[in-house]
């Protein structure tokens, strides 16, 4: 009898966050066999258990920081035999996986890509010199570079760093003397967050885009998000995304998938998110792009080099689609197999604390929020006694609760039983509490 040809060789570059374990186990124990490299993350204990679940795929190895991970895969061809691809599923670390894809000259984007793709800055410049709609801006790294953005640009402006994660450090500010503080307290954050360590410490600062609600609901923010899959120069949208309004200065409060918008509107953003993609050069791979929608059309705001968070929870539960697996397949050189078919909605909801810095002093409702329609999975992300700091960024919430509808309409009406069954009170650090301060 014939013997089977054996499984492809994946080496998976893994960190938080991402999608769940689980997800990535089952997904690529049926396409490759693996060998992993994980950032330590966490606490003991919670490493050595992520270690331990990983460890079902193949060997294991523990780096300390996302730049060693390049050195460690290159270790891992040397010694284990052809390699034929490299998958990362982190924002932490999918700059340092295509990086060492290309070194191993495995399927991958153009140096040029991986690295706009990482890169703000170099993202700006090569979306306008495209002509493709994005902010106005100016790249800075000291106070004498954020004097001379503040004469270029107008306030209001959006000071964000050119490599962040997680709306890290993101803050709008209204003239000169706001903008150099915020600087010097981002720097401060910037150089100690272990999201960030060996980015280079730049800055952008871009003008403020207005955005126009295109749901004629107030209750929708003007927001979206494309998630898409690249294979060899090949772009396949997989869903837009809406979201909800967000929540001072830029976290992300809620997703919901697929869009509720008309289809001519949903094409208008593929085709933006298109144009901005050939713009960067990106030839394989997966992207999360965010585009402001204006009265003008959509505004490119970023593009990232992997799906966006929590997408592949949401692609599983709106459309059975599990997109590990393609992105398993694209790393290895393969296309992908087919596309999602939504059979209703899902939603992320991530309710965020106010602006400030607070201590959690009572918090509850998970039971409650489990047992209501349509709630798949609710995580209770803090617990008493921990802080909540708004410059943080979206990782800042609370809770996160992962539901599906059957139509937009019936979205706000899960929403708001959701909202109405959390229990959580705060006090402003430094301060007695106040039980009105929910």
């Amino acid at each position: 009898m014939p013997q089977s040809p054996p499984k492809p060789h994946l080496i998976l570059v893994d960190a938080p966050p991402g999608p769940g374990l689980q997800d990535i186990l089952s997904a690529l124990r049926g396409v490759a066999r693996c060998s992993v490299v994980t950032l330590r993350w966490g606490t003991r204990e919670d490493q050595d258990r992520r270690v331990g679940q990983l460890a079902a795929l193949g060997p294991v190895q523990v780096v300390e920081r996302p730049d060693q991970a390049i050195d460690e895969v290159l270790r891992i061809a040397a010694r284990s035999g052809p390699v034929d691809g490299v998958l990362a599923l982190s924002e932490l670390v999918s700059y340092h996986a295509a990086v060492a894809a290309a070194a191993l000259g495995l399927p991958s984007n153009p140096p040029v890509a991986t690295a706009r793709l990482r890169r703000k800055d170099l993202q700006r410049e090569a979306l306008r010199a495209a002509g493709v709609p994005c902010p106005a801006f100016a790249v800075v790294s000291d106070e004498d570079g954020l004097r001379s953005a503040a004469a270029d640009l107008a306030f209001p402006v959006v000071l964000k760093p050119a490599v962040g994660v997680g709306s890290l450090c993101v803050t709008l500010v209204h003239d000169l003397p706001e903008l150099l503080a915020a600087f010097r307290r981002a720097a401060g954050m910037y150089a100690t967050d272990p999201r960030v360590i060996g980015a280079p410490p730049v800055f952008v600062v871009e003008e403020v885009i207005e955005g126009d609600n295109w749901h004629a609901d107030d209750r929708m923010g003007t927001r979206v998000s494309v998630e898409s899959l690249i294979d060899d120069g090949t772009v396949h949208h997989l869903a837009v995304t809406d979201k909800l309004p967000l929540a001072p200065p830029f976290r992300e409060v809620g997703d919901v998938m697929p869009s509720g918008l008309p289809e001519p509107r949903v094409a208008e953003i593929r085709q933006a998110t298109t144009d901005a993609l050939r713009a960067l050069g990106v030839t394989r791979g997966a992207t999360h792009t965010e585009l402001m929608l204006t009265a003008a059309g959509p505004v490119v705001i970023e593009i990232n080099g992997r799906i966006g968070g929590g997408v592949s929870e949401l692609l599983r539960a709106a459309a059975g689609y599990d997109v590990v697996e393609q992105l398993a397949r694209i790393a290895l050189g393969q296309p992908p197999a087919g596309l999602p078919r939504f059979r209703g909605h899902a939603f992320y909801y991530t309710p965020q604390p106010p602006q400030g810095e607070y201590e959690v002093i009572e918090i509850g409702g998970e039971e409650e929020i489990a047992r209501l329609p349509g709630v798949l999975e609710v995580v209770r992300a803090k617990r008493r006694g921990d802080r909540l700091v708004a410059d943080e960024g979206t990782i800042s919430h609370p809770f996160r609760v992962l539901a599906v509808s059957d139509d937009f309409g019936d979205f706000f009406t899960r929403l708001k039983a959701i909202e109405g069954a959390i229990t959580l009170e705060l006090a402003p650090l430094g301060q007695p509490s106040d039980p009105g301060e929910r």
